[in-house]
């Protein structure tokens, strides 16, 4: 898990840094026009405790390039230094993603402040959610339970 942060990527780099450029391009308009709930944003932003998310991705997805950029978004609009993000790239770290347990992608792995890992987005939002009332429903409950 330490290895995933130490070499994964800041989100923003990351999206940045991506080769294809519609992909680049698609997923930079997506940032810009996602519009996460806000009552999920205010949750999140009031949050005083660390959470770290490993995000397994690949340009090449579908659902990455859709994911990945709602994830920046709402970061930029929690604003709270408490979450930490970092992108892996899994084709070049399939032994990290192994180790993790990693199939799918895009997989955010959320881990509390200890490193415990306490839940888990896989590819997208199940039962009709967004991308931000899943996370919530990871973090709000070890949240709740601190």
């Amino acid at each position: 898990i330490l290895m995933a942060m130490k070499i994964g990527q800041d989100i923003f780099d990351y999206i940045n840094t991506v080769r294809n450029p519609n992909s680049k391009q698609t997923m930079k308009r997506r940032v810009q026009e996602y519009q996460p709930k806000q009552d999920i944003v205010d949750k999140l932003a009031a949050l005083n405790s660390r959470y770290f998310m490993v995000v397994f991705s690949a340009e090449w997805n579908g659902e990455c390039r859709a994911q990945i950029p709602s994830l920046a978004k709402l970061l930029i609009q929690t604003n709270n230094s408490n979450i930490s993000v970092k992108v892996v790239d899994f084709d070049e770290n399939r032994d990290i993603a192994e180790e993790m347990r990693v199939l799918r992608i895009p997989t955010i792995v959320v881990h509390d402040k200890s490193w415990k890992e306490i839940g888990r987005f896989v590819e997208k939002p199940q039962h009709g959610a967004t991308l931000e009332e899943e996370l919530w429903e990871i973090v709000g409950k070890s949240a709740n339970a601190s």
